[in-house]
């Protein structure tokens, strides 16, 4: 491992193993107090369900297409946007500074939709007369669940600065009472016979459109479970312990949105859930059990910090991989003494704060951060069958089969579509607009600003339009005598 002269390394640690990536990917279901309410609220029970089941095949499938490419590249940093970046730069380079910023911005801006999340947690249970604003600016109130979400957004960027480690020990706590939570909520209604089929609406008003945006807008907390991946170069297996992370946690989010979903409304009944979007999960358990609301309350924003901590650790490792694939600015290229990128840590963090004032609305939130999460998901599929094109000598570790070639063209025109439809229809999901749009398209835009200055000012090199890139590693390829032919 190199240090440079300030003490800085440059190389990630090899300490985790494959049940540690699925203990940091598993706060990712708290989502489904993020987003799934609204959906129900906005669509219905069963559209809702529909479109859990649906983006939770998909993140199933992904996730096996994912353990291929990252076992390809075991040291690159950065999670599927680096693997989006090496099956693309043979045609048009540029797209890898643009997916792997686009990757940081789905991950960073969540920190500050948890934090909302919590911050109305908290208010709801113990807090109700919060209703006290700050200030306003750009047309948000900056309130009690604000201040909440910014504490909270502190506190887990100070906790991966600390090491990661410290973040999937803290995991371990809090998941083992949270999958206990999701339990009671996935079986209790029906056990207590409080579970009526009659609760399951539907009602789609703007049609297929309005059911697509939804797809859009809940496809980051259930596709979120491939940040196992980012953290490839830091398990003691690479190839083993990536595969098993990516499916254990994805089946897991497969059970978790599929059933919750359906319990809860079938129990509680829609007017309920859309009148209570975040804290539907204290009132399913507390109709199940007669109480214990403040417990599950205190389970539920543990989990939902956790999957803070989990997303800045992704986001700080793709921020830094950008930058050690010379696609952003040189002092992001940078690790502290526990083996974590800090300066990417920090950055992130102040992003967010910065989000939280400007815009303030979870559902508005997760409209300007998909744009560039989506579309790296994307480019990082339709990857896979590049680099099967491309480089078919390239060790693979895991190989999956050829079957898997059409599954991946099916996926890629699957998200493009959601995608598109996405972008240019934001006002269908009733929270945001084209203000969240152009500020996701402004994010974008920094990172290829960073990428220009990085080439052009810091390295003083030409843009590359094109970079051909070996059909095996350096490494792979074994000495040879003068005479032998290649």
């Amino acid at each position: 491992m190199s240090e440079n002269s300030s003490g800085t390394q440059h190389q990630l640690h090899k300490t985790l193993r494959w049940y540690h990536g699925f203990m940091l990917a598993l706060p990712i279901a708290a989502g489904l107090f993020v987003s799934v309410g609204y959906v129900i609220g906005a669509l219905g029970a069963i559209p809702a369900a529909a479109i859990c089941v649906i983006l939770s095949a998909v993140a199933l499938l992904q996730n096996k297409i994912f353990s291929e490419v990252a076992a390809m590249f075991p040291d690159k940093p950065g999670g599927v946007a680096m693997l989006a970046t090496e099956a693309w730069k043979r045609y048009f380079a540029p797209l890898g500074p643009l997916a792997a910023f686009g990757y940081w911005c789905g991950w960073a801006l969540v920190l500050s939709l948890v934090g909302l999340t919590i911050g109305s947690l908290v208010q709801a249970q113990w807090f109700p007369d919060a209703t006290w604003t700050l200030f306003t600016l750009a047309g948000v109130a900056f309130g009690f669940p604000h201040l909440v979400s910014a504490i909270t957004i502190v506190a887990c960027t100070v906790l991966n600065v600390a090491g990661i480690k410290v973040a999937v020990r803290f995991n371990q706590i809090i998941g083992a009472a949270f999958i206990l939570v999701l339990t009671v909520l996935a079986i209790g209604p029906f056990v207590t016979g409080q579970w009526h089929s009659a609760n399951l609406t539907s009602h789609i008003d703007g049609g297929w459109k309005t059911f697509v945006v939804w797809l859009y807008v809940t496809a980051w907390a259930i596709y979120g479970s491939e940040l196992c991946a980012v953290f490839a170069p830091e398990y003691k297996d690479t190839s083993r312990d990536t595969s098993k992370a990516l499916t254990s946690i994805a089946l897991f989010m497969v059970g978790a949105y599929t059933i919750v979903p359906i319990a809860t409304t079938g129990q509680l009944g829609e007017a309920v859930i859309t009148d209570n979007p975040i804290t539907y999960g204290v009132a399913s358990v507390q109709a199940t059990s007669g109480g214990l609301s403040g417990v599950i309350t205190a389970i539920l924003c543990g989990a939902l910090f956790l999957s803070m901590v989990s997303s800045s650790a992704d986001a700080g490792r793709a921020l830094y991989g950008i930058a050690a694939e010379k696609m952003s600015i040189r002092q992001l290229d940078q690790l502290n003494r526990a083996g974590v990128p800090s300066r990417s840590l920090w950055i992130t963090m102040t992003v967010n704060l910065l989000i939280l004032i400007v815009v303030g609305n979870p559902v508005a939130i997760l409209i300007a951060s998909n744009l560039g999460y989506i579309l790296a998901i994307t480019l990082a599929v339709s990857g896979f069958l590049l680099l099967r094109k491309d480089r078919p000598h390239w060790p693979r570790p895991i190989r999956l089969s050829r079957k898997w070639i059409p599954v991946a063209a099916v996926i890629t025109v699957f998200n493009a579509f959601i995608l598109v439809v996405g972008v240019l229809n934001p006002d269908l999901s009733h929270a945001g607009g084209w203000k969240e749009v152009l500020l996701g398209v402004g994010l974008l835009s920094v990172g290829v600003l960073l990428f220009l200055y990085r080439r052009l000012v810091q390295d003083r090199v030409p843009v590359q339009w094109r970079d051909t890139s070996p059909d095996i590693p350096a490494a792979a390829v074994a000495p040879r005598s003068p005479g032998t032919l290649r």
